[in-house]
């Protein structure tokens, strides 16, 4: 809120130490009849120089002597106080009360002096030394009332802007730090008008207060124009900005900024934007902080720190996750700096390498986004294409836009940066763009630049064929045109003939280059190339064996790309029995028969017949035995067949896969998936073992916190307590998260800490549970809160345990007796603490066990002997006694036992019900323990 220079007020309370300005000392005060004696003034301290001043009194006769003495005295006794707040040694209380007096005393005697201005200025000091800042106050009004003309009178003002400010009198504090305003203490001006903003802001005067706070930025920031802010300008300039802030956000916000006079034409008033930006970001107010940065771009477009005014402008609309906001700010961040736009023209190269920082990956971020959005957009149109045709209209002149979009950004991206690193793939999506929107020409032509420009590792061969595929469509495209699809063959052609050259190696190219000299497999025209080929092989018996496996090649290509993956697997096996073993296109001949056999096993899939597609699978295996996709095969097998239900053949494909590929990129998935299986299949001792091996040697920390979770069960199950004790451990212990995981490990260490016996560590673990679902915040669950009132009703048992162990005799009934009742009381307690669950099975039960312990301990009374020795009528008086402490007791347990038969009543029903109207029965027989209600009770729950 509202700060001013740290060292004004103490500067005021500090000043004025003479009263009679400085040089004079006492020998000014001599008298005709008075000599000074030879004093040394240095070696003294105020009590001793204040003495002197009192002896001094007493010699002289002459009145305004006197009247200067006493001021003196009491000037001695301020000066001293001062001294020691310098020094950083706060006088004790009561120590100005001296000074007090002595001022009083001044003014009393002597009303009409023109000195008074001061001693009334001391005064009002002493008293606010002194604690007393209502008399502080009086004296500083009787000053400015009384001497308007004192020296001080600005620093008396402004004291009394901060008394009335500090009392909630904001009008008064106005008045009087207005007056410090239009004076002539320019010491106090900076901070008068700064205080004055703040009165000006408390009674909600936000123009005027703006306009002093104005003011004082104007008076800090035109000073830093030539030298540098000082230390304590510097937490002034923050504080008057964060001040501006907060008057702009009560008048409009950004928008009100140009019309606050004392900002107009500053050239810091970015600072203004910057900061009230930054305070609404602070409040989560996202669209206000992004509308202040907008407000100064629209404002300084061309101002060197507008583009980093839209990055924060961004920033904002990001934090506020306004995804919309976000991708239009950086398209307007393109528009408005881009390479090509006026902007950058006159920025210098500083700018311009802070403007690319951000422009090139908004472009890639815009093209990218554009890219997605026609491809769904394109999606939903071929959807309604046969629907709905107004739709498909729609939809398509989004999509046309949306691509259009993405190949300006990407085409914007490449010309900005012509040599960025991933120029080709860039331009490859941007081919890719071009391609679906139908836009064949461009696409090739950008295919071909990647494939054979740029000659990238990565997507040249993709590139290249790609642009093959371009062209073929185009040829479709021009179908009925025949010169201009004669030309588009052409190019066709030279594609098809420098990809061959180029990727001679690549396993497309014999396909490449067969089709380029019929024309028929580049065309996509793939039954004509297969009839072709299929005649070739039937009408020509003696045909070159190198030909005819070729043939055989095109014919499964032809099949493969149209998706008959049987067929083409069927040909791919003709061509490698041509081919035999030893050729060295054998293996990749069989790679892809695999590939085709995969590719149908895939769609066995789709078509839910897995147990023939883990088949199929499984065949690869033999196919192509050292092939990447037999370990995709065998594993998707495996899969498949956990999927199915089938363990042990899944276990049986995965230990195999586990002994032959440890080092495959699947490993890892390998035991993960065979613990599971292991599982499944009731094997428990080796579903325990590899869920151990993953916890030590997974990388995954996800996989590594769920595998020592299952182990520690299945160690569990096995009947390997102390292990699984220690599994949940280690994992309560390690992890936080999950948050019902983490539940479910300490209720299982206190379950197997009963079962070991261990009392105390089962107690703390119940602990641990109760005090995890009270932390649990929005993470706790139905689950976890059952946990917590079976938590509860476990310690409730451990008391109710220890409480049925002390049994009250006459002779130790004063020592056991309490112990007996405390134990009861602990066991009540955490009863209750289940029942306030709300959950119906342990507010009943609890109820049960609270009942129980009030029947047994009126039973232990009950049952307690007399004491030996007593007579007849103290016989009877003990028993009375005793009864008179069991009665309440059974009371007690009829009024719990009854809210669990209100409970049944209401046509709810467990154990715990039942039980307590057993016990009813037997405490209440008149009302309970008859036929024809407990039939009526019952019919009630059915």
């Amino acid at each position: 809120m509202m700060k001013y220079y740290a060292g004004i007020s103490l500067a005021f309370l500090l000043s004025g130490c003479s009263l009679l300005g400085g040089g004079d000392t006492i020998g000014g005060l001599k008298s005709q009849e008075t000599e000074e004696a030879d004093l040394d003034f240095a070696n003294m301290d105020h009590a001793q120089v204040r003495d002197e001043y009192k002896e001094l009194l007493d010699l002289v006769d002459d009145d305004f002597l006197k009247e200067q003495i006493e001021r003196r005295i009491a000037g001695v006794s301020m000066s001293g106080g001062d001294q020691e707040l310098a020094s950083g040694t706060k006088p004790r209380k009561g120590y100005y009360r001296d000074a007090i007096n002595s001022y009083i005393d001044i003014l009393e005697k002597y009303p009409n002096s023109p000195d008074n201005a001061e001693v009334l200025y001391q005064l009002s000091k002493a008293y606010e030394m002194e604690g007393e800042p209502k008399n502080a106050e009086a004296m500083l009004n009787r000053l400015v009332s009384l001497h308007p003309d004192y020296e001080n009178i600005a620093e008396a003002h402004f004291r009394l802007g901060d008394i009335n400010f500090n009392n909630q009198n904001y009008r008064a504090a106005e008045k009087h730090y207005r007056y410090v305003t239009n004076s002539g203490a320019d010491n106090l001006k900076l901070n008068a008008h700064y205080m004055l903003g703040w009165a000006l802001y408390k009674r909600a005067l936000f123009d005027e207060a703006l306009e002093s706070f104005a003011y004082v930025l104007s008076e800090v920031l035109d000073e830093q124009a030539t030298r540098n802010l000082t230390k304590a300008e510097k937490p002034l300039l923050k504080d008057t900005l964060h001040s501006i802030s907060l008057s702009l956000v009560n008048v409009g916000g950004a928008q009100r900024i140009p019309s606050v006079k004392g900002l107009q034409n500053k050239p810091y008033i970015w600072q203004v934007y910057e900061n009230l930006g930054a305070y609404y970001l602070e409040k989560n107010r996202y669209a206000d902080s992004a509308a202040t940065y907008q407000a100064f771009i629209e404002a300084f477009p061309m101002d060197k720190r507008s583009p980093e005014m839209h990055t924060r402008l961004i920033a904002a609309y990001e934090k506020g996750a306004f995804a919309r906001d976000v991708l239009e700010a950086k398209q307007d961040y393109v528009a408005r700096y881009g390479k090509t736009t006026q902007y950058w023209a006159q920025a210098d190269a500083t700018l311009r390498g802070e403007i690319t920082s951000h422009l090139q990956p908004y472009l890639v971020e815009l093209a990218s986004h554009f890219h997605a959005q026609a491809q769904k957009q394109n999606e939903l149109a071929q959807e309604k294409e046969k629907t709905n045709a107004d739709q498909f209209k729609v939809l398509s002149e989004k999509t046309r836009a949306s691509y259009a979009n993405a190949t300006d950004y990407y085409g914007q991206y490449l010309s900005s940066f012509p040599q960025a690193s991933d120029r080709a793939k860039q331009r490859y999506l941007k081919a890719e763009a071009h391609f679906e929107a139908g836009q064949f020409s461009q696409a090739a032509s950008d295919y071909e630049t990647v494939s054979y420009e740029y000659k990238d590792s990565e997507y040249g061969n993709r590139a290249g064929y790609a642009a093959i595929i371009s062209y073929q469509t185009r040829v479709k495209e021009l179908e009925g045109k025949e010169k201009a699809k004669a030309s588009a063959q052409e190019k066709a052609v030279a594609s098809m003939l420098r990809f061959t050259k180029n990727y001679d190696t690549d396993k497309r190219s014999p396909a490449v280059l067969t089709n380029a000299a019929e024309y028929l497999f580049s065309l996509n025209r793939y039954q004509e190339a297969i009839d072709v080929a299929d005649g070739l092989i039937k009408g020509n018996q003696s045909l070159d064996a190198d030909l005819k496996q070729t043939a055989y090649g095109i014919i499964a290509h032809s099949y493969y790309q149209q998706k008959k993956y049987v067929p083409a697997s069927e040909n791919y096996d003709n061509q490698r029995k041509i081919l035999g073993p030893q050729h060295k296109d054998y293996v990749a001949v069989s790679e892809r028969m695999a590939t085709s056999v995969y590719k149908h096993a895939e769609e066995l899939i789709a078509a839910e017949k897995k147990p023939q597609a883990a088949q199929q699978l499984l065949r690869i295996k033999s196919i192509a035995p050292n092939s990447k996709v037999r370990v995709i095969a065998q594993y998707d097998a495996a899969v498949i067949l956990l999927a199915e239900k089938q363990w042990q053949p899944a276990i049986n494909e995965l230990e195999q896969l586990r002994t032959l590929y440890p080092q495959h990129e699947l490993s890892a998935e390998f035991p993960r998936k065979l613990a599971y299986g292991y599982e499944k299949a009731g094997q428990l001792k080796p579903a325990a073992e590899t869920y151990e091996y993953l916890y030590k040697n997974d990388q995954d920390a996800e996989i590594k916190r769920d595998a020592l979770f299952a182990a520690a069960g299945l160690r569990e199950k096995l009947g390997e307590i102390k292990t699984a004790n220690e599994y949940y451990k280690t994992w309560a212990r390690t992890y936080e998260q999950p948050f019902d995981t983490r539940m479910e490990a300490r209720y299982h260490i206190a379950l197997t800490y009963g079962q070991m016996n261990d009392e105390r560590r089962k107690l703390y673990w119940l602990r641990r549970i109760i005090q995890g679902d009270a932390e649990g915040g929005e993470q706790r669950t139905d689950r976890s809160q059952w946990l917590a009132a079976w938590a509860a009703v476990e310690y409730g048992d451990y008391f109710a345990k220890e409480f049925s162990k002390r049994r009250l005799t006459a002779s130790n009934l004063n020592t056991a007796l309490p112990k007996k009742q405390q134990m009861m009381q602990d066991a009540i307690t955490r009863y209750e603490q289940a029942a306030d669950y709300g959950m119906l099975e342990f507010t009943t039960k609890s109820s049960y066990k609270i009942a129980s312990l009030y029947q047994e301990m009126a039973t232990d009374l009950r049952t307690m002997k007399t004491p030996a020795g007593l007579s007849d009528q103290e016989a009877a008086m003990f028993s009375n006694l005793v009864e008179q402490q069991a009665a309440p007791m059974i009371e007690l347990a009829i009024s719990v036992h009854n809210s669990n038969a209100e409970q049944g009543w209401k046509g709810f029903y467990n154990e715990w019900i039942d039980k307590s109207f057993q016990e009813l029965a037997a405490l209440q027989p008149a009302r309970f323990n008859k036929y024809e209600e407990q039939k009526r009770y019952g019919d009630e729950i059915r």
